[in-house]
């Protein structure tokens, strides 16, 4: 008999669940800048350890005026020679950060935990990838901006299959990354660790 495509195996029941829980209030998140000038991002490459080391080896970097913009990321939007940006595992929940109100504030959310009572399964698996081409061979500052949500968060940058190490990330960060590129496409990658975070925007100066 043609039972329309249906499989035999399943039987259709009624279930019983009486056990109602609150509406949760869900308190709004912080609404938090994209855009990063060079000159907060040589502000927060001072702020970082390690520093000194940096711009003894780039002196340059202490200018900001000679900081070319190269490529911008951001949810909605992207600039320069920024080619692509690949998201995975990104966490919608309604009425805090569903798909239209990510694009509306172009940023994406990756949970952590306390989400299981909907059926999450809690994982720390969100990643991204923001692929853009070096005009030229030198000396780059990939700056990050991120945010933290429901406490601190730890992430791992990477400029291709280099890590620069866990960055911790409490509130809204920025954080430059500076590298030494060959010509020709790179990857600049983020790993969740452990904490949930916002992915505001990645900025990518030639100096």
């Amino acid at each position: 008999m043609n039972n329309g495509g249906k499989s035999d195996e399943f039987v259709v029941r009624v279930l019983d669940s009486m056990q109602s829980e609150d509406v949760d209030p869900r308190v709004g998140i912080v609404p938090a800048d994209l855009e990063v000038s060079a000159e907060e991002a040589l502000a927060a490459l001072h702020a970082t350890k390690g520093a000194e080391k940096v711009f003894k080896a780039f002196p340059q970097f202490l200018d900001p005026g000679s900081w070319l913009p190269v490529a911008v990321f951001t949810v909605c939007s992207k600039f320069g020679s920024a080619r692509y940006l690949d998201l995975w595992d990104v966490d919608h929940f309604d009425g805090f950060t569903n798909l239209q109100r990510n694009l509306d504030e172009c940023r994406v959310w990756f949970s952590d935990k306390g989400f299981d009572a909907w059926g999450s399964e809690q994982t720390r698996s969100g990643r991204i990838n923001c692929f853009f081409t070096a005009p030229q061979a030198g000396a780059y500052i990939c700056t990050a901006r991120l945010q933290s949500y429901a406490g601190p968060a730890l992430v791992e940058c990477l400029i291709d299959n280099s890590s620069f190490g866990p960055l911790p990330v409490n509130g809204t960060i920025t954080q430059p990354h500076p590298c030494n590129l060959s010509a020709g496409g790179h990857h600049f990658r983020i790993r969740q660790l452990s904490g949930s975070f916002f992915f505001l925007s990645l900025t990518v100066w030639r100096s």
